[in-house]
């Protein structure tokens, strides 16, 4: 709708709005765009829910940063700490893993990869740890055996 058209014609503009979006262009430009206040509110509400999804996902991120973080940390701690501290740490997780099989508590694909990656050497074991690109990290992080990482 022109802008003279609108000023003019008012009413016809508001009963139009109410039914939908309507752009007043001045100079064949588009200078405003009126609507009804209910579609106003659910273009608001739309644009909050993607600034909410957005928000968790950046919560999320920081999470799984924290986790690789602490993964890392354990990574040069396994490779640096005496081999008999080292086993039994390992142990540790390996009976983690054993339980989680024994009770069901996860799935199968968690405990098939957990137990592939303990069953390392323990520099292979700290490099797929601290690796940013491990196949499934993100998701095996947030699995870990490692008792002490993930409190």
């Amino acid at each position: 709708m022109s802008s003279s058209h609108a000023k003019q014609n008012f009413g016809e503009l508001l009963e139009a709005a109410a039914h939908e979006p309507v752009a007043i262009e001045r100079h064949k430009k588009v200078k405003a765009i009126v609507c009804s206040p209910e579609a106003f509110q659910g273009r608001a509400n739309r644009d909050g829910q993607l600034a909410e999804r957005r928000a968790a996902r950046a919560a999320q991120a920081l999470v799984d940063k924290d986790r690789l973080i602490k993964h890392q940390r354990l990574a040069i701690d396994l490779i640096l700490m005496p081999q008999p501290q080292r086993e039994a740490l390992i142990a540790r997780a390996r009976a983690e893993v054993e339980r989680w099989r024994r009770e069901r508590l996860c799935s199968e694909d968690y405990i098939a990869r957990w137990d592939a990656l303990l069953g390392l050497p323990v520099e292979a074991l700290a490099s797929a740890m601290a690796c940013e690109s491990l196949e499934w990290g993100t998701a095996l992080r947030q699995n870990s055996p490692w008792l002490l990482v993930t409190s």
